[in-house]
């Protein structure tokens, strides 16, 4: 009877883990938006696909916990993840070039309540010879700074290298 009651009770707490967890998941769109033209090159905006492999660098080191939404990110209700390209540079040259970076601006809401809002920048003295790859490298770990900060958000948050 004991051996029965802890396996209930095993069962039962992994349906009440399963579902907590299941309200604890944020979308976040496939594509991250640019604000505007001037954001990026027009080479960057056609050549590089940061932009989409980003999203899937959340879902993948969120644990489950970030998902990509399969529908536009306007229509969902739930807890979203909002994240749009503030700056993008990169120049030809790769490593001898200079710096080159990355700035996001994010927004957490859940049913139309503002939970959080972040600035986050990366940027490298050196980088791949190549633009995208650069690009890809810096929004890897852009994504490990939005996850630390997705366990407690808060408002106006500096994220990665926000220090200009």
């Amino acid at each position: 009877m004991k051996a029965m009651y802890g396996l209930f009770f095993v069962v039962v707490a992994c349906v009440t883990a399963a579902s907590a967890r299941a309200e604890d998941i944020v979308l976040v769109s496939s594509l991250i938006p640019y604000e505007n033209a001037d954001t990026a090159s027009e080479d960057v905006r056609k050549e590089c696909n940061w932009n989409t492999t980003m999203p899937g660098y959340l879902a993948r080191k969120s644990k489950g916990l970030v998902q990509v939404a399969e529908q536009s990110i306007d229509a969902v209700t739930g807890k979203k993840l909002m994240i749009v390209a503030t700056s993008v540079y990169t120049t030809g040259g790769g490593r001898f070039s200079g710096p080159k970076w990355l700035t996001l601006e994010g927004k957490l809401t859940e049913e139309g309540k503002l939970l959080g809002t972040f600035q986050a920048r990366r940027r490298t003295s050196s980088g791949s010879m190549r633009a995208c790859g650069t690009l890809d490298s810096l929004s890897e770990d852009l994504a490990g700074d939005i996850l630390r900060w997705l366990k407690t958000p808060s408002l106006n948050a500096n994220l990665g290298d926000t220090r200009y």
